[in-house]
C-alpha cells in the first residue's frame, strides 16, 4: 500500500527529474513546446489543486483520475524529448501514486505541524511541475 509519505515523495522525485530534464526540450522540434509546457501545467494544476483541497480539509474528488490519465499520457507526451524509456520510468512512479486522494485520509491522523510539512512537500512538487512548464514555453 502506498502512504502518504511515499505518495509526497514520489510527486516530488518526479518533478525533481522533470525539472532536471527541461534542457533536453531544446532537442525537440519548436511546434511540441506548446503541447509539453501543456502537459506539465496540467500535472502543477493537479498537484495544487489537490493541495489546495487538503488544506481546506476537503477531499480532493476526482484526483485519482486525473493522476492516472497523466501517468498514462507521459510517453506519448514527452517520450520523444527525453526518451520512452525515460518517460516511461516517470510514468511508471506516477501511476504509484495515482490514488492521490488517499492522502486526505492520512492527512487526517496527523498533527498539524506532520500536515503543513507534508503539503508544503506537496507544494513544491506542484511547483517544480509549474517551474519546468514555465521553462519550456520560454526555450528558444
Amino acid at each position: 500500500m502506498t502512504t502518504m509519505a511515499n505518495i509526497i515523495e514520489i510527486l516530488f522525485d518526479v518533478g525533481i527529474k522533470i525539472f532536471g530534464l527541461s534542457g533536453e526540450h531544446s532537442k525537440a522540434r519548436q511546434t511540441r513546446t506548446g503541447a509539453v509546457a501543456s502537459y506539465l501545467a496540467s500535472i502543477a494544476d493537479n498537484i495544487e489543486n489537490t493541495s489546495r483541497e487538503l488544506k481546506l480539509g476537503k477531499y480532493p474528488h476526482g484526483t485519482c483520475q486525473i493522476m492516472l490519465t497523466h501517468s498514462e499520457q507521459m510517453v506519448p507526451t514527452i517520450g520523444d524529448l527525453i526518451t520512452d524509456k525515460k518517460a516511461g520510468q516517470l510514468a511508471d512512479q506516477l501511476k504509484e501514486i495515482w490514488k492521490i486522494e488517499q492522502l486526505y485520509n492520512e492527512l487526517q491522523s496527523k498533527s498539524q505541524t506532520e500536515r503543513e510539512r507534508n503539503l508544503q512537500v506537496l507544494d513544491q512538487a506542484g511547483g517544480l511541475f509549474r517551474a519546468t512548464s514555465e521553462i519550456i514555453k520560454a526555450s528558444p
